[in-house]
């Protein structure tokens, strides 16, 4: 009986995949993030920059952010001088095109002048509405 050939048994051909650059540069997100110029082009908005307003705890002003980026979980902010710190939960406001946002959050990182927010329990139709704007940045492209 005649031994079938395996993958062994199959010469090289000398091919080598190369590094994955991809996987070098993701960070821990589970979602893609979509950055704000891309919001800007979306929403066809000219003033450059989306605002974010913070509220946390009580007796506690609102400090105003700038959106870095955002998907249907979270999202990125600059704020200079803020006082937030991880675990902080806080309230937050914004417009995405002509759609008021605003939901609770909680900060799960800060970088100096950079805060990263993740939301909890967001409005199920705000959460369809930030799940849609990546396939719809990706339609718009095409």
């Amino acid at each position: 009986m005649e031994k079938k050939p395996s993958w062994n048994d199959i010469p090289s051909l000398g091919l080598q995949l190369e590094k994955d650059n991809v996987s070098q540069q993701r960070d821990n997100r589970a979602e893609i993030r979509l950055p704000c110029r891309d919001l800007l082009e979306l929403f066809m908005l000219d003033t450059g920059t989306i605002a974010v307003q913070v509220k946390a705890g009580q007796g506690k002003g609102v400090q105003e952010g700038l959106l870095l980026d955002i998907n249907q979980k979270g999202m990125g902010l600059t704020m200079k001088a803020h006082d937030l710190r991880k675990n902080d939960s806080i309230l937050i406001g914004t417009m995405l095109g002509q759609r008021k946002f605003t939901t609770r959050a909680v900060v799960r990182w800060t970088r100096s002048e950079k805060v990263g927010i993740e939301y909890i329990n967001p409005k199920s139709e705000d959460y369809r509405f930030l799940s849609e704007l990546y396939g719809a940045k990706i339609l718009n492209n095409i």
